[in-house]
């Protein structure tokens, strides 16, 4: 009986330890591909294998798909919440958003361009059929969602299709693509492609509400 005790006790051992390591091989997985984002290469499961120091085939036990990896590599480098603390005021909600979002990327450059690349390769893939497949969207709805939480007080000032038409002007003028119109197209450097930012933003939240005063 003692002896049945130990054994099983081996065995849930062994399992624990296999367990871990899987765990351990799936974290190095992520932390690889995070890795790849930040220096701005493409996220592919051979290259996260390699950084991993695991074989591709093990790598493809995890993860059957690049853009499977991208998703949960996306979860590890969530975005602290640019939500807190915002004034009660529209306009300082819109900029508070707006340089929160231009801060962070800004500063991670590479990672922000690899994802947008991995973006436009998932859509390429789907031939532009519809907005996801098998669960992965396209892109990221987050930005939308934030304008939306930074317009919130003007939803009993503005008729809703004048808030819906400022929402979706102030959602083309921050975010990856601004990022690289600014500093690709408009050659700025990061301070002055952070303000053309905000400026924008700025300028469209006054011109809906001159509108809705004018009208």
């Amino acid at each position: 009986m003692e002896g049945s005790d130990r054994s099983a006790e081996g065995a849930r051992g062994a399992q624990d330890g296999r367990r871990n390591q899987k765990l351990r091989t799936r974290r190095a997985l992520l932390d690889a591909a995070a890795e790849l984002l930040r220096e701005g290469h493409p996220v592919t499961i051979a290259d996260a294998a390699e950084a991993a120091r695991v074989s591709t085939a093990t790598a493809y036990r995890y993860f059957s798909s690049p853009q499977e990896l991208l998703r949960e590599t996306r979860t590890l480098m969530r975005a602290p919440d640019l939500t807190a603390d915002l004034p009660a005021d529209p306009a300082g909600r819109v900029d508070a958003i707006v340089s929160r979002v231009a801060d962070m990327q800004l500063a991670n450059e590479p990672a922000w361009r690899a994802m947008l690349s991995a973006s436009l390769e998932r859509s390429l893939e789907q031939g532009g059929d519809g907005p996801e497949e098998d669960g992965f969207p396209v892109r990221s709805r987050n930005r939308l969602d934030l304008t939306r939480t930074a317009l919130t007080p003007l939803t009993d000032t503005l008729p809703p299709a004048a808030l819906r038409r400022l929402t979706m002007a102030l959602t083309l003028v921050y975010g990856v693509e601004s990022l690289v119109s600014t500093r690709d197209v408009c050659e700025l450097e990061a301070a002055e492609a952070k303000e053309v930012m905000r400026w924008a933003a700025r300028s469209l939240l006054d011109t809906a509400l001159h509108e809705e005063t004018e009208g």
